[in-house]
């Protein structure tokens, strides 16, 4: 299979399949970061069972239907361009990239409800340190993860 993607159909399956076409890291490099389970936890807990439910069956139909392709055409229309799932789809890609959940609009909110965990916040300290941020910029998080002695004395390295 193209991409990266499982053909195994799970749940948390079909999360790590549709992190890794919203972030653009394969299922490896996200499992890397040790944050799948509490970004899974995190999004259930925040928009609830069902409708978590209803996102992952709009997108392993989608992810099934872009199966050898190049593109991501119909995880495009059916997820990140739907209505209802790209408020979701929003936090969920700043949640990868940074470590924070970013609340979901308003309008989310009034037509499908809301939790009290739905607010800004640092999902674990982990999620900051791991935060795929830092690989596309090439560097390390401040505070943490320290490139070593004596890196400073050598120039960055350009990614290209």
């Amino acid at each position: 299979m193209s991409d990266g993607i499982s053909t195994r159909s799970t749940p948390k399956q079909i999360f790590t399949d549709l992190s890794a076409v919203l972030t653009g890291f394969d299922r490896v490099e996200l499992a890397g970061t040790g944050m799948i389970d509490t970004y899974y936890d995190t999004l259930l807990r925040i928009i609830g069972e069902r409708e978590a439910g209803q996102l992952f069956r709009y997108a392993a139909e989608a992810l099934k239907e872009d199966e050898g392709h190049d593109g991501h055409e119909s995880v495009q229309a059916k997820v990140i361009d739907d209505k209802r799932f790209a408020p979701v789809v929003v936090s969920l890609i700043k949640l990868w990239y940074l470590g924070s959940w970013y609340p979901l609009s308003g309008t989310y909110r009034d037509e499908n409800g809301s939790t009290a965990d739905d607010v800004e916040h640092v999902v674990s300290a982990q999620g900051y340190r791991e935060g795929l941020v830092w690989v596309a910029a090439g560097t390390h998080p401040m505070g943490a993860k320290p490139p070593g002695f004596g890196s400073w004395a050598e120039p960055p390295t350009l990614i290209s």
